[in-house]
């Protein structure tokens, strides 16, 4: 008896190639952070910390923002090689005006009803205070790319001598850079 097995060949289909790109992008656009930190909106800057006195100090006490988003030390901001300078703002405060016979100042450190004036300055040379109404100043970037210490120096002129009663005197100040 014979035995056939039938065999059906199939094509084989044949193999190629298929070849071609895929393009890869990233878009980088100028920015400036505080340094060690990328919050962009609502960034802590740090504090204006005058130190304690006795409540019957007279004379200059000075300042510069410290202890910001990225740590101890003075707040720095670091920007995008491509920015060369800043528009820096700092508002009136929550006291502006107040504590006249006391020193000199536009804003005011309050404590209750009790108010220390002061001002802020965009060098540490205490010779361009920032405006009150929220204009900008400009500031130079001396090395692009690498950071610098946020333009925002503080100072008190207690000129009376009379006490103060004793407390903590707050402010709080909204702070813009514009690149």
């Amino acid at each position: 008896m014979w035995l056939g097995v039938l065999v059906w060949a199939t094509p084989v289909a044949a193999q190629g190639t298929l070849s071609g790109t895929v393009e890869a992008t990233l878009t980088l656009t100028s920015s400036c952070v505080i340094s060690g930190d990328t919050t962009t909106s609502g960034a802590n800057f740090g504090t204006l910390d005058f130190g304690t006195e006795p409540a019957n100090f007279t004379g200059a006490l000075t300042t510069q923002a410290t202890g910001g988003a990225g740590g101890p030390g003075h707040t720095q901001i670091v920007c995008s090689p491509d920015v060369e300078g800043v528009d820096v703002s700092v508002d009136s405060g929550q006291h502006a005006g107040q504590g006249v016979g006391v020193g000199d100042g536009a804003r005011a450190l309050a404590s209750g009803a009790a108010f220390v004036p002061y001002d802020v300055y965009s060098t540490s040379s205490f010779t361009t205070a920032y405006p009150t109404d929220g204009s900008a100043l400009s500031v130079p970037i001396a090395a692009a790319g690498a950071a610098f210490d946020l333009p925002i120096f503080a100072r008190i002129n207690k000129t009376s001598a009379a006490a103060l009663p004793a407390g903590t005197y707050t402010d709080s100040l909204a702070v813009t850079i514009t690149f």
